[in-house]
């Protein structure tokens, strides 16, 4: 086993039969030392925030596999926190599913918009790109730069759609709403699959009024 990058969250590392090992850490994102899921720098550590990412990666890809929706996720790993994926070559593009205006969206759009505006399910692409900031991308900028086909394109908006209505089903009967999400896509045996994480930071979801923070998410989810 190589360990093959070091990210913000996670560790990524290449197994002897292909696949790869993705290993999550305690690692927070934020800005202005405030944790956000959707930052690109981390802020520190919260104990037991690794495990929380592993068990709700687990739960949400095992949900999406029942409902026949594929992703590159093969079983748990045998290192602590750690699943076992599919190697795949990511796209390098971020897919945002938003369900309410929030954050960066309403930064961006206040002039039309005020938090907690409905967009159902509104699909938007980053760029990923810390030092840019992820910058926001057209479909058909990423067909004419040559980085996904129309076709992927496609496939990446529609299946984050209905991810995205499984997931906000799911929440829901828990009292949970979800705001926003992000995913990311990859090709695996030249076909387009969904990769990476599905876990507290790469959604934002809201109980009672209050976002929860990444690590609160999977004991609200799943229990103790």
């Amino acid at each position: 086993m190589q360990k093959i990058y070091e990210g913000k969250t996670k560790d990524v590392f290449t197994m002897e039969d292909g696949n790869i090992m993705l290993q999550f850490k305690d690692a927070v994102t934020g800005a202005e030392g405030k944790i956000d899921s959707g930052a690109n720098a981390v802020v520190g550590e919260i104990e037991g925030k690794g495990i929380a990412s592993l068990r709700l990666t687990v739960y949400f890809f095992e949900l999406l596999h029942g409902a026949g929706i594929p992703s590159h996720f093969v079983a748990m790993g045998t290192q602590p926190n750690s699943i076992i994926v599919k190697s795949a070559n990511s796209y390098g593009v971020e897919v945002i599913c938003r369900e309410k205006a929030w954050g960066s969206f309403v930064r961006r759009y206040g002039k039309y918009v005020t938090q907690g505006t409905p967009l159902p399910s509104l699909i938007e692409f980053t760029i990923k790109d810390d030092k840019q900031g992820d910058p926001l991308i057209t479909t058909d900028a990423l067909v004419a730069l040559d980085i996904v086909s129309p076709a992927e394109a496609k496939y990446m908006a529609r299946t984050a759609q209905e991810i995205t209505a499984l997931i906000k089903a799911d929440l829901a009967t828990r009292k949970l709403e979800l705001i926003d999400i992000k995913y990311e896509f990859g090709n695996v045996n030249d076909e387009p699959l969904l990769i990476d994480e599905i876990s507290g930071d790469s959604m934002r979801v809201v109980r009672d009024g209050k976002v929860l923070l990444p690590h609160e998410l999977a004991p609200a989810i799943l229990g103790s």
